[in-house]
């Protein structure tokens, strides 16, 4: 996108002055729709991606594209066996998954390489309202919260007697929140306003503490965690993260198997259900994915196994053996793509980490505090191909590169 406006042929300026607009909508209405569509997030991820691709055209910036392609060439060689396992997975949505991972890689790709081509001035408008959006959306759900969500249950048709503060309504805002706020916090410090950047994820960690998402409050508690440690060292926040990935995918299979079989936590009283329920499922995906070590069971998989006679503690096992993934990304990737699909997860998960390394120190405790916060809540909630988790990831990524383009105020 050619930036600013006054330095454009006059015949060129209106194109260029639609995609400013339709940028800073796209900046200001992330925050909101979080709050109270989170569902919706893939359509913002496609117009993202469009506008990307757009203004990449328009500064003749598309050679950008190559500096990522390492990283690049191995989310291809894992869209490809993806792609490639349509062909043996039992979901009859397999292809549409496969659509839905490339289109978000798309974005990731496009995305990066247009922000890091924005002038200065445009970064910080395009900053200014991300933030308006992001304290918007979190005042509405407050709002929600406190009134017991009066706009969801408007809009979805919810009786009065549904309990949705129990739901997955809040659970799905708590988490993309809990993302958003960790580059909200980056364009606050990089503003001069440090005591608020601090304060806002201690703040919605306390906030957390009200709501019945654990997911959401283990993911805030581990951001504030790996931030305050790299502060004090980022190298070796990144290579405990760094560790804790390989160990992930390595070991994943035989620890939930060690947790299930052996310890049989599935069946401790001093578990909360949830957690009991996590480990069943857990012991039953990994048993499954042992039967086809490789090249697993074909992506998307997760959501049709057919039951072979397993019987749950938790409920009655129907059509699927699993409620429609298991609950682990390390788990959902071996399950459905073997040990390759690790490999290549675990690459790219990688080239992602150490990429930190080239932001500027006072910027990486906010970027590892994010890695940090979603890698907890990848692991305990949510399946990785969900559209809507997909995108709120990635919107977390776009934003804290957006907030790292933005000139800082030191004074």
């Amino acid at each position: 996108m050619a930036f600013p406006l006054s330095h454009l042929d006059s015949s060129r300026a209106l194109p260029d002055s639609i995609l400013a607009a339709v940028a800073g909508l796209a900046a200001l209405l992330l925050g909101p729709l979080a709050a109270m569509a989170p569902r919706g997030l893939p359509v913002w991820a496609i117009l993202v991606t469009v506008i990307a691709l757009a203004g990449l055209v328009r500064r003749d910036a598309l050679g950008r594209l190559q500096r990522t392609l390492p990283g690049t060439a191995v989310v291809v060689a894992f869209l490809l066996l993806a792609a490639v396992s349509v062909v043996w997975s039992p979901s009859p949505r397999a292809g549409v998954t496969v659509v839905e991972i490339a289109y978000v890689a798309l974005g990731a790709l496009a995305g990066g390489a247009w922000l890091s081509s924005l002038p200065g001035v445009e970064a910080r408008r395009l900053v200014r309202l991300f933030l308006i959006g992001v304290f918007v959306g979190v005042a509405l759900f407050a709002v929600e919260a406190a009134l017991d969500f009066p706009l969801h249950r408007w809009w979805n048709h919810v009786p009065p007697d549904v309990q949705i503060a129990k739901s997955n309504v809040p659970k799905r805002t708590a988490a993309l929140l809990c993302l958003l706020v960790w580059p909200a916090a980056m364009a606050l410090y990089r503003a001069g306003l440090r005591p608020a950047a601090l304060l806002l994820p201690i703040g919605y960690g306390a906030a957390c503490l009200l709501l019945t998402s654990r997911s959401a409050m283990l993911g805030i508690g581990v951001g504030v965690v790996a931030f305050a440690l790299a502060a004090w060292s980022p190298r070796v926040v990144r290579a405990a993260l760094g560790t804790a990935l390989t160990v992930a995918f390595a070991g994943v299979v035989p620890l939930v198997l060690l947790l299930d079989r052996v310890l049989n936590l599935d069946a401790a009283d001093w578990l909360f259900r949830s957690a009991r329920h996590r480990v069943e499922i857990w012991g039953m995906a990994a048993e499954r994915g042992l039967d086809t070590p490789f090249f697993g069971q074909g992506i998307d998989a997760s959501r049709a196994l057919v039951p072979e006679g397993e019987v749950s503690q938790f409920g009655t096992i129907a059509d699927s053996l699993l409620p429609l993934h298991p609950h682990n990304a390390f788990l959902q990737v071996w399950l459905e793509l073997g040990g390759v699909g690790a490999l290549l997860a675990l690459a790219a998960a990688l080239l992602l980490l150490f990429g930190t390394a080239r932001m500027e120190r006072r910027e990486q405790p906010f970027a590892l505090a994010l890695f940090a916060a979603g890698l907890a809540m990848v692991s305990t909630a949510y399946g990785i191909w969900q559209a809507w988790w997909m995108a709120g990831i990635l919107s977390s990524g776009l934003m804290l590169r957006l907030a790292a383009r933005t000139p800082a105020d030191d004074a």
